[in-house]
């Protein structure tokens, strides 16, 4: 069993490289992106580590990728894409995040590509319905969401494409919930607007219902709690004339004036019974 780390110089000419089921735990030199002539990479159940190099798509050449099972992580590299001659991918059981580059869909000849177990997030890229040679897509265990495309290769997919992700929707034939239609997605935003400004409305109500209650209340309590007051009123015949209104408040002098009320001044006097 290999340990450490690896070297790729004075490699140039390598055509296949099989470091499979070590100990290697360095990240992966960006010289191996050099070895241009190099058809075959298989650096499977290792202890890689970082990011995959960005110039990942120098390997113009490359047939068969396979660097599961390590503790790679970060994006995938858009360079990906340059592979158009590789017909076999594994990424899987890693911790790959990030989007899946749309731009995969150029390596046109892939027939099986393995990206489960990882973090990627995001949409499954609708553009990958152009794949042509496609044969097993295997994006289970992942963060994804949204629809499952249904054109192209994926008519010919399975459920066990999405197992363990729960914000897909799509064909029954997924095993998750189905699709719903633009018109039926609009109508559902717009019952639930609907729902909610009825729910603030009432609730607004209601808080105005409990208000002027409360103030009927301690009104009422008030009254309760001075009944002389109640029967003073009792006695006293309305309209009073201006007349008696000035003998009462002595000219609305300003000794009898406590305040403003919420119409205008107040006075206070006592009128003759």
């Amino acid at each position: 069993m290999l340990i450490g780390s690896i070297s790729s110089s004075n490699l140039t000419r390598l055509q296949a490289l099989d470091l499979t089921s070590n100990n290697l735990s360095t990240t992966l030199p960006s010289g191996v992106c050099e070895l241009k002539e190099l058809l075959e990479l298989y650096l499977k159940d290792n202890s890689f580590t970082g990011h995959l190099p960005l110039n990942l798509g120098n390997l113009a050449m490359m047939v068969n990728m396979d660097i599961s099972a390590n503790k790679l992580s970060g994006e995938l590299p858009a360079s990906l894409s340059n592979l158009q001659m590789l017909g076999h991918l594994n990424l899987s059981h890693n911790t790959f995040d990030g989007h899946i580059p749309q731009q995969l869909d150029h390596m046109v000849n892939v027939e099986p590509i393995d990206l489960s177990h990882n973090k990627l997030s995001g949409e499954t890229p609708k553009s990958w319905e152009k794949h042509r040679h496609i044969k097993v897509l295997d994006l289970s265990f992942n963060l994804l969401e949204g629809e499952i495309p249904s054109g192209g290769k994926f008519a010919n997919l399975s459920a066990e494409s999405f197992l363990g992700i729960y914000a897909l929707y799509g064909a029954p034939k997924f095993h998750v919930p189905l699709c719903l239609d633009k018109t039926e997605r609009q109508s559902k935003s717009i019952a639930a607007r609907v729902i909610g400004v009825c729910t603030l409305g009432g609730s607004a109500l209601l808080v105005i219902i409990c208000t002027f209650t409360g103030i009927s209340c301690y009104r009422k309590r008030r009254l309760l709690k001075h009944p002389d007051d109640i029967e003073i009123l009792r006695g006293i015949t309305l309209p009073v004339s201006q007349r008696e209104l000035l003998h009462a408040t002595s000219n609305f002098s300003n000794a009898n004036f406590p305040g403003n009320g919420s119409f205008g001044s107040v006075y206070k006097g006592i009128l003759a019974r």
